[in-house]
């Protein structure tokens, strides 16, 4: 049997998408003009809008790394954050060695003082660390911490002579700002001899810290309920954030999300940070000859569930297929959510005690 021999590689544009769903609703091809196209795209977008408050649709759940700073209670979340499905607090073993540049201070950006720098003012210039002491290391994670603010374009590289480097992330438009922290994690990273900052172009390098380690401890950070943080008695004492409070209010003006953290963190836990796992909004739905942001088994939900609300808005729809199309929607639904999950077992915890008065 002939197969074609790929997976994934059917390209299902938007354009399709609107034109499956307005056959369902018996739209003749000449009736979608510009207005009812826009209508679709609009549909479209809210009906993708409001399937994180459906479920929990996996694609969307993502790994984020936010900085700590002193006294910063109200952590602000990505944009488009839906939820906060687990949050830690993570602390890193720092790799040190011995330090150069190829200007400025280079120890400025190793020492642990945020308000040292190694300032650099030529272009392409780098940092790097050497290590020296028990052979090659393996560093997972990065963090800089910008002394200027510009659009920089970074690489950071590996070395096991300092002769030949590789590249092990690039940047090409890093928005650097004074006083902020850049964290990322590099995955599957073998031993490096040297690990080097390299600015790229025109980009001139003007660092605070250059942070390389690896040996990551990870605190799990409870959620609570607005009721249990309105209750705690002191919301400004710094020590070690323990638990969040999720705050969907500002989300309403237009604004970004917001994890409120207890306590504050203070001085000591400036290069921790927090380890986040966010669902998001799905993608905005873009241009007709663009894809939506969806795996390939919901398609079928998404043309159904676009169907029934086409043919309650376009004049020139079918509404006596109202009742087939919403039972369509029904019966997809429940299959892309019945399979919507990650094969895991689910484990029950049961928290039975002895009443008392």
């Amino acid at each position: 049997m002939a197969t074609s021999g790929t997976v994934g590689q059917t390209v299902f544009e938007t354009r399709k998408v609107i034109d499956h769903a307005a056959r369902r609703c018996k739209i003749p091809p000449q009736a979608m003009g510009s207005e009812h196209l826009d209508t679709a795209l609009d549909l479209l977008f809210l009906n993708l809008s409001s399937l994180a408050s459906y479920g929990i649709p996996l694609w969307v759940i993502e790994k984020t790394i936010l900085p700590i700073y002193r006294g910063e209670r109200s952590v602000p979340l990505p944009v488009g954050s839906v939820d906060v499905m687990e949050m830690n607090i993570r602390d890193l073993n720092r790799t040190l060695g011995t330090n150069t540049a190829s200007e400025g201070v280079a120890d400025n950006a190793f020492d642990g003082n945020l308000l040292s720098a190694c300032i650099q003012v030529a272009p392409a210039g780098f940092i790097q660390v050497q290590f020296t002491t028990g052979g090659p290391v393996q560093a997972d994670n990065y963090g800089i911490f910008f002394n200027a603010t510009a659009t920089w374009d970074i690489t950071i590289q590996g070395s096991q002579d300092g002769i030949t480097f590789t590249d092990l992330y690039v940047n090409a438009e890093l928005a650097a700002v004074a006083g902020d922290w850049f964290w990322i994690d590099l995955e599957q990273q073998i031993p490096w001899a040297f690990i080097r900052l390299q600015a790229n172009g025109t980009t001139v390098l003007d660092v605070a810290e250059f942070f390389v380690g690896n040996t990551a401890n990870e605190i799990p950070m409870p959620k609570i309920n607005l009721d249990s943080y309105s209750n705690l008695p002191d919301k400004t004492f710094l020590s070690r954030p323990t638990e969040f409070w999720y705050d969907k209010s500002a989300a309403a003006q237009g604004g970004r999300q917001i994890a409120t953290v207890w306590p504050p963190p203070d001085t000591q836990f400036t290069f921790f940070q927090y380890v986040l796992y966010i669902k998001r909004q799905i993608q905005d739905v873009g241009t007709m000859v663009q894809e939506i942001e969806v795996p390939q088994r919901w398609y079928e939900f998404v043309i159904c569930d676009l169907a029934r609300k086409l043919v309650r808005e376009i004049p020139e729809a079918d509404i006596s297929r109202l009742t087939i199309l919403d039972n369509d929607f029904l019966i997809e639904a429940k299959n892309v959510w019945t399979g919507e999950d990650d094969g895991s077992p689910v484990m029950l915890t049961p928290r039975i005690g002895v009443y008392t008065r």
